[in-house]
């Protein structure tokens, strides 16, 4: 039995892992040390020590960047198929309404400022469309690739099987 996964799926899984990487990178880049797109370093250090740290704040959040694409090319990927279909799925549609809903409220809110002039006393704008276009992105490939993959459960015909 053979299940080949839709090239759309597959095509939305990497760009979703694309996404994931983006915003992974920047959080691994701050981790160690770097000030890209910190326009106060010392907010952002009072930042992360309250939500629990670089090592929470930082690494935690790349681990679960990391997962997302686990997760992602889990449902396009035969080892993937280890994992029981609607777990799989499930975290993926779970991942779709989060995603999207927080990256898009995130980059709305944050044009919304910046077109009104308001100051960013942590990260510059640009940061912070960066990382809610990531979001955005990441969301939707989730909900597109759970989508386009949902008829996997139904095995193709090889060919033997189409010969009787």
């Amino acid at each position: 039995m053979t299940i080949t996964s839709d090239r759309r799926a597959v095509t939305a899984a990497y760009l979703g892992c694309a996404a994931a990487a983006g915003y992974a990178v920047l959080k691994a880049a701050w981790a160690f040390g770097s000030t890209l797109g910190v326009s106060d370093t010392a907010t952002f250090e009072r930042f992360l020590d309250h939500v629990g740290g670089p090592l929470l704040a930082l690494w935690g959040t790349v681990l679960l960047a990391l997962l997302a694409g686990a997760i992602l090319l889990s449902l396009v990927q035969p080892w993937g198929r280890r994992v029981p279909r609607r777990l799989r799925a499930s975290l993926a549609w779970l991942g779709f309404v989060i995603m999207t809903a927080v990256g898009l409220m995130g980059l709305g809110g944050t044009l919304v400022d910046a077109i009104a002039g308001s100051s960013f006393p942590m990260l510059t704008p640009a940061i912070y469309i960066w990382v809610y276009s990531c979001f955005v992105v990441l969301g939707l490939t989730f909900g597109v690739t759970a989508w386009r993959t949902r008829n996997l459960l139904a095995p193709t015909l090889t060919e033997s099987q189409e010969n009787r």
